[in-house]
């Protein structure tokens, strides 16, 4: 039995969350200049003959000055913010202990917290009995380990002998590249990942694809990359019973509706998901990287990867979390999210992506200058700007950088994705008059 009493001292907003703020912000003071690649080059240069307390100065003021604060507010570039204040402080006890979570000889607590959390989101997942998870290094690889057993459980003799026939994954046309990445590293190959329109797909044409080829797998994903929007395979449930095809859900950018009550009910597919993946670093704000694999099947994660290693997993080894891992060297990444999860309201963070969202389409609904694009979108503002003139967004968001305003742009589109807590209507509405100077400023 494992028994473990935890204490945190309570914090208000006056007290340790405060004073991690301070420091932090402190960073933020430091102006980032936008450069090049050659640029750097040139700049970041140093003198190797003055002294080291010289050069640890001028190497920390080149950190400060060319580093890209995302933090700051006007950081809406990625589908990531600065991390929280117990976000920093958890990757600071991490980055201290330096443990390696394989075995929980070597990391107890980390391991108690890792499996503890992966319960609680498996939970919200709507995920029973049998089922289990995985804290792994970027949610490509997370998905990529859903391929692996997904492939296992159609052909289980693929551990031992592997595949002497193509077998295919199916795939929606939005899908993230990681889904191509893992055919390559699993030696299936991008040839044999088929993609399809889900919207328009009918069930009948999604069951000739099926009778046509040896599927394993069908990704759909819930917040696509550049769009925010959600993919159902709904229609197809029944086929998929029918065949048996594992239904894995690339849940990386959105799927953190999981931690908001108000908007979880968003989530309900994922109970019927064979697998699902979820990035914690990005919408929710934690620290890269953090992202978790949950596993319906859950013994498939060890089925497939457990070797014999007498020398690291020994009789006691019922807790050595590397034995459902394929690599043997692990951080504790799930601590992040355990430590948050105690310390911080991740319910509140997760329904402030979601709310933002909502009153920055709002404000492109009501500002002429301006039209929305994709309304359904879950985490993502998307906007163009009306001109009757070519808008060449790229030239704008380049130029926008050199000015300390990162956004990211999308075909003919704006995207913005808010995650920082200090992104508030007026930074956003500031953010749209610099879009329509620097427009003015090109087209003169």
């Amino acid at each position: 039995t494992l028994l473990y009493t935890i204490k945190f001292e309570t914090m208000s907003d006056t007290s340790l969350r405060k004073k991690v703020g301070q420091v932090l912000n402190a960073l933020l003071d430091t102006y980032t200049e936008y450069c090049t690649f050659e640029e750097l080059k040139e700049r970041v240069v140093f003198d190797k003959a003055s002294t080291k307390e010289d050069q640890f100065e001028a190497l920390l003021d080149k950190v400060c000055r060319y580093t890209i604060k995302t933090k700051d507010k006007n950081w809406m570039a990625k589908l990531y913010g600065g991390g929280s204040e117990m976000s920093f402080l958890a990757e600071m006890i991490v980055a201290y202990h330096n443990q390696n979570c394989h075995t929980f000889s070597s990391s107890p607590l980390f391991t108690f917290a890792e499996e503890q959390i992966i319960a609680k989101v498996m939970g919200y997942a709507g995920y029973g009995e049998g089922a289990n998870g995985l804290f792994l290094p970027g949610g490509s690889y997370c998905t990529l380990v859903g391929m692996i057993c997904a492939r296992y459980k159609k052909y289980p003799d693929s551990k031992r002998t592997g595949l002497s026939h193509p077998i295919q994954v199916i795939t929606s046309v939005n899908s993230h590249y990681s889904i191509d990445k893992g055919a390559i590293m699993m030696g299936v190959g991008t040839g044999n990942v088929i993609k399809i329109d889900f919207e328009t797909t009918t069930p009948q044409e999604f069951e000739d694809i099926l009778l046509r080829n040896n599927v394993f797998m069908v990704n759909s994903t819930f917040g696509t990359t550049c769009e925010g929007i959600t993919e159902s395979v709904e229609k197809y449930s029944d086929i998929l019973k029918k065949h048996n095809i594992w239904h894995h859900i690339d849940a990386c950018v959105s799927g953190i509706a999981l931690f908001s009550s108000k908007y979880r009910h968003l989530t309900h597919s994922f109970a019927l998901a064979d697998s699902v993946t979820i990035d914690c670093h990005k919408c929710l704000n934690l620290n890269l990287q953090c992202s978790l694999l949950l596993v319906r099947e859950g013994r498939l994660l060890s089925d497939v990867s457990q070797v014999t290693a007498p020398y690291l997993f020994h009789e006691d080894s019922q807790y050595d979390i590397a034995n459902r891992s394929f690599t043997c060297g692990r951080k504790a990444d799930g601590f992040k999210l355990w430590f948050c999860d105690q310390l911080d309201d991740l319910d509140a963070q997760a329904t402030l992506i979601y709310d933002r969202n909502v009153t920055f389409k709002g404000i492109i609904a009501a500002d002429k200058r301006f039209e929305g694009v994709l309304e359904d979108s879950l985490t993502h503002t998307c906007f163009k700007l009306v001109s009757d003139k070519e808008v060449k967004v790229h030239e704008i968001v380049t130029r926008l950088r050199r000015e300390g305003v990162f956004l990211e742009y999308f075909r003919d589109y704006f995207r913005v994705v808010a995650v920082n807590e200090n992104i508030d209507e007026a930074v956003f509405r500031n953010i749209l008059d610099r879009i329509v100077n620097v427009y003015t400023g090109l087209s003169e």
